[in-house]
């Protein structure tokens, strides 16, 4: 399994996919990490394709790796590459399969929130951890799997499934989210999205065991549509 990142260097994207990389080793799926914007491998030579979050937006074509991270999926897709796309990667598929990403506009999501579930054995029960200020409309066709008030959650179209909030958190994630706000404008906003750092902290690190658990279970249900482990056990 390919896992692209957005910020380099390469070694970043293995934090940076949180809970994935431990879902992928039990499961005998070896993970190959790739940064947008350096040279990625032949899709033919790759099974399947998880696009991470970004700070960018998916929408945004002024953004310099956008254009060749779009070509490449399209490039895959066509191949028969099933893609799992998370946040930012989740608009992103959802553009590339004829759906829009775009700004949310007000609706955007910031910490642990509540979502509700069409496909349980997908996407579980309770809160998952949301950041996004940007959203999409799921392709033409596609399964819509899961919603939250403000914004669609998850869809699924044939082998590829797409989610706008973050199963993969851990701890550790968080905390290199929070080293990159440090001093910007972001965490100046923080007070105003009415997140409390300290207690986003406190909540992710009580949350763990549970959101990880949940989160191999999206991953599970996601290998087994894309022939990726023979022998992955849905729960």
């Amino acid at each position: 399994m390919l896992v692209i990142g957005h910020e380099p260097p390469t070694e970043s994207v293995v934090v940076a996919a949180g809970t994935l990389p431990g879902w992928a080793a039990e499961r005998g799926i070896e993970v190959v990490p790739g940064v947008a914007g350096e040279p990625l491998p032949d899709p033919a030579t790759i099974d399947a394709i998880a696009v991470l979050g970004s700070v960018q937006g998916a929408w945004d074509d002024a953004v310099p790796w956008l254009a060749d991270e779009i070509a490449y999926l399209r490039t895959a897709i066509a191949g028969g590459v099933p893609v799992l796309g998370i946040c930012f990667g989740g608009q992103l598929l959802a553009r590339v399969l004829g759906g829009t990403a775009h700004p949310a506009d007000g609706r955007h999501e910031n910490g642990w929130r509540q979502i509700t579930t069409h496909a349980p054995d997908v996407v579980a029960p309770g809160p998952w951890m949301e950041f996004h200020f940007d959203t999409f409309t799921a392709p033409p066709e596609a399964e819509v799997l899961a919603v939250s008030e403000r914004c669609t959650q998850a869809f699924r179209t044939g082998p590829h499934l797409g989610v706008q909030f973050h199963p993969e958190i851990t701890p550790a994630e968080l905390g290199t989210w929070m080293a990159r706000w440090a001093g910007t404008p972001l965490e100046a906003r923080l007070p105003e999205l009415g997140v409390d750092q300290d207690a986003l902290r406190e909540e992710t690190a009580a949350r763990a065991e549970e959101s990880r658990a949940a989160s191999w279970v999206l991953f599970d249900a996601f290998a087994e549509r894309a022939g990726l482990a023979r022998d992955v056990m849905v729960r």
